[in-house]
């Protein structure tokens, strides 16, 4: 037998017990945590964004109001229901009401991606999905499990030293600088808006800064900010993308310029950096509001958790548990967002040996997506034409031999993000 053949029958073979293993493993549980699906503009961000916007170009007027869900956003999240329903039939897992749990973030956009996914994915039931309210009884809930606040309330003796995480956390995030700015105010026409009048500036200030005060003057808890000319940059970034998902006409979307894919790579690159620097780069602001949503993991991927568990959040929130846990850099394909694109999700599959006397339990990790294309031509998905996957890697973590990791030792890289906030109330770097 030649050499030639040699190499190609061991290819196959190990190609066959690569198949053989896939097909010896059950799907047990999954834990998804989702961002949510397209919404218009933050209300906030509205007049500036008129403002810093040359003469002659108009935004659209969405259709609901600021920072809500649109209805093209409700219908893709549907849309990936239903690729769901038809993965998990695939798989012969079956749920009933108690195998299941959808919560959210006390907001329209992420509460109304919940119950789209939910319907899509379980039409035939009534799901709850589960949220907490304001004194009011209004959404708004500053609720700590799904918004990246800053975190002084974990530690068991109540002690948490925040002028020490803040001098860390400056440390690590290091001299902060600001992207090209200069093909985002061309699309502007920001040269001839009323933003450079008023500041006697064509360009955005080159000044980044973050702010970490854990509480507003009110006692209010807070999210990690920006200052200088990046968070203005940022709300148009945003409006851009959101704008490109939401209408058919792509020229339009551009204020009647004709972008290639990468044009609008980069115009999302701006709104990628941003959320980069408040809730990834500096590992002790990862750890520290991530805690509480990864606690939540934790439950539900425990033997007592559901079997199908779907938290919906945001891109911050979802960046900084990544970080947390150390992923391994990555550029997700097919998207012009390519850290956290809008309706992704963090996917958390347990799998069993469906033999042996001891059977291994596996998870698989991966980021889930509907393509910039699949987004934009609200593109039905089936198992034929199914979502964008992306299997994750993490730092001090290695795969078995399937791909995929150990339950246990999945288990106790999580329970090691968890156990480094108390680092982060120490003022001390995570990982040492």
């Amino acid at each position: 037998m030649n050499k030639t053949r040699i190499i190609i029958i061991t290819l196959l073979l190990l190609v066959c017990s690569f198949v053989f293993a896939q097909q010896d493993l059950t799907l047990e549980k999954v834990t998804i945590v989702s961002r949510h699906s397209v919404r218009a503009p933050l209300e906030t961000y509205l007049s500036t964004l008129d403002e810093m916007t040359g003469n002659g170009y108009q935004w659209t007027r969405w259709s609901v109001p600021g920072s809500y869900l649109t209805l093209r956003g409700g219908a893709l999240e549907t849309l990936f229901g239903e690729y769901y329903r038809l993965w998990l039939d695939n798989e012969h897992f079956e749920l009933e009401t108690a195998d299941i749990y959808f919560g959210a973030s006390s907001k329209q956009r992420t509460i109304a991606t919940a119950r789209a996914f939910a319907a899509g994915l379980l039409p035939l039931m009534t799901i709850p999905v589960d949220y907490k309210v304001d004194e009011n009884g209004k959404v708004g809930y500053l609720d700590q499990d799904y918004l990246p606040l800053l975190n002084d309330r974990c530690t068991a003796d109540g002690s948490f030293d925040i002028a020490a995480f803040q001098a860390e956390a400056y440390r690590e995030l290091g001299e902060l600088k600001a992207p090209s700015y200069t093909f985002l105010e061309k699309m502007l026409r920001m040269s001839y808006s009323d933003y450079a009048r008023k500041r006697g500036t064509k360009h955005f200030d080159p000044y980044v800064s973050v702010c970490l005060d854990f509480y507003d003057k009110n006692g209010k808890p807070l999210e990690p900010t920006m200052r200088g000319g990046l968070k203005d940059a940022n709300m148009a970034s945003d409006a851009f993308i959101l704008q490109y998902y939401e209408m058919e006409n792509a020229r339009d979307a551009a204020f009647g310029r004709r972008l290639s894919f990468n044009d609008w790579k980069k115009l999302a690159y701006v709104k990628d950096y941003y959320g980069d620097i408040l809730f990834a780069k500096a590992p002790i602001i990862s750890v520290n509001i991530s805690h509480c949503m990864l606690k939540r993991i934790q439950a539900e991927m425990a033997p007592e958790g559901h079997k199908f568990a779907f938290l919906c959040s945001h891109d911050s929130m979802i960046a900084a548990v990544l970080a947390a846990l150390r992923v391994a850099p990555y550029e997700l394909p097919n998207t012009i967002e390519t850290q956290t694109p809008i309706g992704f999700k963090l996917v958390l599959e347990q799998w069993v040996e469906t033999e042996g006397a001891h059977p291994k339990r596996y998870v698989r990790a991966r980021l889930m997506y509907q393509s910039t294309e699949q987004i934009r031509g609200m593109k039905q998905m089936d198992l034929d034409n199914p979502p964008m996957s992306y299997d994750l890697s993490f730092a001090g973590l290695e795969k078995a031999s399937n791909g995929m990791y150990e339950y246990e030792a999945f288990m106790n890289h999580l329970q090691k993000s968890i156990d480094a906030y108390y680092a982060s109330a120490r003022g001390q770097y995570p990982w040492e």
